[in-house]
């Protein structure tokens, strides 16, 4: 194999497959990216079993060939070199790269054991073009909220759905729920993927450059597939709760303020949650009070008030503050409003004018 190659088109190849590979002790061909030479292409590949990568390498192909080569030390060795143009050639058990200042000699391992990369090809299952940054923000907006344990799959995923022009993702771990719809310009559609939430660190980085991002939906995987390659990842075989049911359709109180003051009182409040990160919020429409306030017996006591626009009935309610914040950092409006159905019942944030997020967590009841 031989080939030249810009330092900064490999580099980003790399970066993109090498967080894919995972270190496997009994098969370590799984700890590396794979380099194909073929013809006039070549490609970095990479598996971890449950999500699979292709990267297009821009390169002038000299010699055709296959390697395999440990994934860490590629990306650490590339990250490290300061060469523009880079010659990479193999010269025995070794992938030897040549730069103006320096070359480097680097082992490697049988390529043979290494799995053929499968994904859905064009015009199996469903498929939609998507702008990519409508497509990044979906999965931003809700990934976080997402189960990180694995005991239910399909808590731990997210969930997409393309129909009617609109993109929606979701996802809860069963004490919160976020979700995101946005309008799409396509007549294409799919039914609800669900897509492990781990994945999408890998996917998000594969996809970012580009432009648009076609997603291909078959039977027990999903790809997405853009200018730099297509990365697959596994589908979760199982349903998403039918959350819908429990958002609810009417409150009994709100509160609208802006992110800024939100965010700030609920970072000083989360140094003076208990154990169980729990947080007291107190909506007064009667006296315009906005207030939250956390005691946590071995560091303190805080109280806030919120400027803000309140409607309804007085309540007070206790909830996680980390979820909130956690929330809080996704908003991108301005405004936020905290609307509660009710003593013991889920209270929703909203995004304001934002109007496709939605964000619903359940009270603590202690």
């Amino acid at each position: 194999m031989k080939i030249e190659i810009l330092r900064e088109n490999l580099e980003k190849a790399v970066a993109i497959a090498s967080k894919v590979s995972n270190k496997n002790l009994s098969l370590p061909v799984f700890g590396c990216v794979v380099i194909v030479v073929e013809g006039d292409r070549a490609v970095l590949r990479a598996t971890n079993l449950d999500l699979s990568v292709e990267v297009i390498l821009k390169a002038k192909i000299i010699q055709d060939g296959i390697i395999a080569i440990p994934a860490h030390i590629l990306a650490q060795t590339t990250s490290a070199l300061t060469d523009q143009k880079l010659l990479l050639k193999t010269s025995g058990n070794n992938l030897i790269i040549d730069g103006e200042r320096g070359t480097t000699s680097i082992a490697l391992i049988d390529p043979s054991e290494f799995p053929t990369l499968s994904y859905v090809k064009d015009g199996v299952g469903s498929s939609a073009t998507l702008p990519v940054r409508e497509f990044i923000t979906a999965l931003k907006s809700v990934s976080f909220a997402a189960s990180t344990s694995s005991v239910k799959p399909e808590l731990s995923s997210i969930s997409l759905t393309l129909e009617k022009g609109e993109l929606v993702a979701v996802a809860t771990d069963s004490f919160r729920l976020a979700e995101i719809k946005i309008p799409i310009k396509t007549k294409n559609s799919f039914n609800s993927v669900l897509i492990p939430a781990r994945n999408v660190p890998d996917i998000l980085r594969a996809i970012e450059s580009g432009v648009d991002v076609e997603v291909r939906v078959g039977d027990n995987q999903c790809s997405f597939i853009s200018d730099f390659g297509h990365i697959t990842s596994r589908i979760i075989d199982g349903s998403f709760p039918d959350y819908r049911a429990i958002i609810p359709r009417d409150y009994v109180a709100s509160a609208t303020c802006l992110k800024e003051d939100a965010s700030r009182a609920f970072r000083k409040i989360s140094i003076f949650t208990d154990s169980f990160n729990q947080v007291h919020i107190s909506l007064r429409a009667s006296e315009k009070t906005f207030t939250v306030r956390a005691v946590n017996a071995s560091v303190g006591e805080t109280i806030d008030h919120i400027p803000a626009v309140l409607e309804g009935e007085d309540i007070d309610i206790n909830f996680n503050a980390k979820y909130i914040v956690d929330a809080l950092s996704i908003v991108v409006g301005d405004s936020v409003t905290f609307s509660v159905a009710g003593a013991g019942k889920p209270m929703v944030m909203n995004d304001v004018p934002n109007k496709g997020f939605t964000y619903l967590v359940m009270p603590m009841n202690r």
